[in-house]
């Protein structure tokens, strides 16, 4: 027994621990209504949710948490639900921190998210579905998405005035049989509240004997032309005419967009629908005027009209590379609109105008739009053709060809560049799918202009998908909407249209959403010194670059330098020399730093002999001067040149027996001259050596293979004997050699011959 009263204790004690230790579970929701207009604070208001057993709950406390303040708001276990609201900085919003007993490692995250009141919902439409069960269906369509949990409630008022209701989370409810009186008047109304407001709706008014809902249309028939549309409806108790019926219908390129007809009985016909156009109708009606409630809509019926000749012209432009001829161009054009195709296009006929005056009639077969196995990259380009042009082509002219004729041809505009154009403000914004364009330009510029052309176009390698606005030159901005990819570059370009041409004015790099650049990818350390060094990288392409590359950062360690984007290059100065540097790079576009590009390298010794490439260039530099002036000495050695009589002088002091000096090479002595004549002008008076009445003329005659001068020229030998006779001559003795000689004459020119069987140079 004592054992029995023991366990018992102990349990208890167990228990009770295990409820200390039971924590108050807390669900928080915390919105701020995004109605009312954002100022420094905005209220918030939290919706708070406790769960767990009311001994543990007792202790619980919900603090909340902002940047600088700590709010504490009671909470008892008696009500499981509260609601409270408090103030809170704009910028703090986003995110606040709830605890519960002050226990920090159950804080949680709540996230203040905006919201918006419920609006007023349509008017409740309440009809009888099935005639077994009798019960009343009753649906509503919300006015807008609050964004918050919205609780629908369903009020209906019988004829005695006891009005009951039924929470829906949806949009509609179901009024039971035995909560209404039947063939009675009811009121309805329906009420929609969150915790940021409530809304109420207009009040249907019917009888409860009127309101079954019938069958809806049958036997319909639907024709193309004329385009009419006919059904039959069951009806027993009243006539054709008592009916009353709604027809919805719509185009295949507005499918959203129902058109509705009232008052129709058992037929509509639409007058004057576009030609080939797919229509769809639907009809639904009910069956007199007390019966109030409308059957379901019938089933959605489509046909299409027949074709016609197509109207208008094609939209052609070309996209020519810069300072290029025609024959660099592509000839781009959209696909003509059914609306004005108005059937099916069987191709295009391109006409090309060639330069010797004849014309060529090309056939471009018609894109089609449901190849699935087209990439994603080339799905933008469904409504485009293209057409390269060949050399030669002078004016281009393009039309759609349909089963029912041929569209008036358009004639091609070639752009021209390098022009004197104005100046050009070209802004271009990414905004979500979208690019803002606008451009400021001279006022008298633009009334010469017929139109503007904004050109875009992705930057990714290989890719065709070029589109154009046209804008009337009234208009400076556009917006271009499309198939934009996020973190791709485009080229916006403006041309200004005019009457035989196209200009290119400007054009812009820009991105409907920027990310971060990827790493930079090479980079490397050159001209390393103990003090300095080079650091280089390659820049990121345009279309990897994911944005704008506003700058670089150059950094060693956490310190980094804004470097420009249009510099690929940093000198490192004020290094320490026999130090290893880890030295990063980056780029930074607006949307943050992309990843750092890391090398290591380290700087010379200050005594350091190394040898860089700098050097080898010294060297090299050094030895082609060498080059160089040892051919220009060695050219002027090899010239060949004419001996010149100033020179001559020199003869007076050499002698025949002396070797001549080889200064040059051996095939100097080519040189030919077979014949030198000296003559000596005597003065007036000095007279006439008895022993001749003349000069006498000696020849020396010089082979060039012996060539070869004495020692002495005009001398006699130490003994006073003759020159050898070898020389072949003499020279003129004389006691003055003071005047200098008067002519040489080179006998190749001109030869004669003397009276002692040699050759001798004509005398001038």
């Amino acid at each position: 027994m004592a054992w029995q009263n023991v366990k018992v204790h102990f349990v208890t004690i167990l228990y009770l621990w295990i409820c200390s230790q039971v924590s108050c579970e807390v669900a928080v929701n915390c919105w701020w209504n995004k109605t009312l207009p954002v100022g420094h604070n905005v209220s918030v208001l939290c919706h708070m949710s406790t769960q767990g057993r009311a001994n543990s709950c007792g202790l619980c406390q919900l603090y909340v948490i902002k940047l600088d303040h700590r709010h504490q708001f009671p909470s008892t276990c008696a009500s499981t639900k509260e609601t409270f609201n408090f103030s809170i900085a704009a910028e703090h919003r986003e995110h606040i921190h709830c605890m519960c007993n002050g226990n920090t490692s159950e804080t949680c995250n709540v996230t203040v998210r905006g919201g918006y009141p419920p609006f007023p919902p349509s008017r409740p439409d309440c009809a009888i579905e099935d005639l077994e069960d009798e019960d009343i269906y009753c649906s509503w369509t919300k006015s807008n998405e609050s964004m918050i949990p919205t609780v629908y409630t369903l009020h209906w008022k019988n004829y005695d005035g006891n009005v009951k209701s039924r929470e829906s989370s949806s949009e509609s409810a179901v009024i039971n049989r035995r909560d209404y009186v039947k063939s009675t008047y009811t009121t309805a109304w329906v009420t929609a509240k969150n915790v940021l407001g409530s809304a109420q709706s207009e009040r249907s008014f019917f009888n409860t004997g009127h309101i079954v809902r019938p069958d809806p249309p049958y036997n319909i028939n639907l024709t193309s032309d004329p385009l009419e549309f006919i059904w039959d409806m069951n009806c027993d108790r009243v006539g054709h005419l008592d009916k009353s019926c709604q027809v919805q219908y719509h185009a295949r390129n507005h499918m959203l967009d129902w058109i509705e007809v009232d008052d129709c009985q058992v037929m509509f016909v639409l007058e004057d629908p576009q030609p080939f156009t797919q229509y769809s109708f639907r009809v639904r009606c009910h069956c007199g005027y007390e019966e109030e409630v409308m059957s379901n809509w019938s089933s959605v019926y489509s046909v299409r009209t027949p074709p016609a000749a197509p109207v208008g012209q094609l939209d052609v432009w070309s996209d020519c590379a810069p300072n290029s001829d025609k024959s660099s161009c592509n000839v781009y054009w959209k696909e003509m609109p059914l609306s004005q195709a108005r059937g099916e296009i069987i191709n295009y006929i391109v006409t090309l105008k060639l330069k010797n005056g004849q014309a060529e009639v090309k056939q471009v077969t018609r894109q089609r739009r449901h190849t699935e196995s087209w990439q994603l990259a080339e799905q933008s380009c469904l409504q485009l053709r293209h057409f390269a042009l060949k050399p030669g082509v002078m004016g281009v002219f393009v039309s759609a060809n349909t089963s029912m004729g041929t569209s008036d041809p358009t004639y091609m505009l070639f752009a021209e560049r390098g022009q004197r154009m104005p100046e050009v403000n070209l802004s271009v914004i990414g905004e979500s799918q979208a690019l803002r364009v606008s451009w400021s330009i001279h006022p008298q510029f633009s009334e010469s202009v017929l139109e503007y052309v904004v050109q875009h176009v992705s930057v990714v390698p290989h890719c065709l998908c070029l589109n154009w606005v046209r804008v009337k030159r009234t208009q400076k901005s556009v917006t271009l909407t499309g198939d934009f990819w996020n973190y791709t570059a485009y080229n916006v370009s403006l041309f200004a249209v005019f009457n035989n041409h196209s200009t290119f004015l400007t054009s812009a790099i820009a991105y409907t959403l920027e990310g971060v650049p990827p790493k930079v990818p090479q980079i490397h350390v050159k001209n390393i010194s103990h003090s300095s060094a080079t650091l280089i990288w390659s820049p990121i392409p345009v279309h990897e670059s994911n944005g704008v590359i506003l700058h670089y950062l150059v950094g060693i360690k956490e310190t980094g330098f804004n470097i420009s984007s249009d510099r690929t290059s940093m000198q490192l100065s004020q290094l320490q020399p026999a130090q290893q540097y880890h030295i990063w790079v980056s780029a930074v576009s607006a949307a943050g730093e992309g990843a750092r590009s890391f090398t290591t390298f380290s700087t010379d010794e200050k005594n350091s002999n190394r040898f860089y490439p700098s050097h080898l260039l010294g060297y090299a530099t050094l030895l082609a001067v060498f080059i160089i002036l040892t051919f220009l000495v060695l050219l002027f050695c090899i010239f060949k040149l004419i001996p010149d009589p100033i020179n001559s002088k020199a003869f007076k002091h050499m002698n025949f027996q002396h070797a001549w000096p080889r200064l040059c090479s051996p095939s100097e002595l080519n040189i030919k001259i077979s014949e030198l004549e000296i003559v000596e002008k005597l003065d007036r008076d000095t007279p006439t050596p008895p022993s001749e009445t003349e000069p006498e003329k000696i020849l020396i005659d010089v082979e060039p293979q012996h060539f070869q001068l004495p020692n002495g020229l005009g001398r006699t030998n130490e003994g006073g004997d003759e020159p050898e006779e070898s020389n072949r001559g003499s020279i003129l003795k004389h006691g003055s050699w003071a005047k200098e000689y008067s002519e040489m004459v080179d006998t190749d020119e001109e030869e004669e011959p003397d009276g002692r069987g040699g050759v001798r140079g004509k005398r001038n």
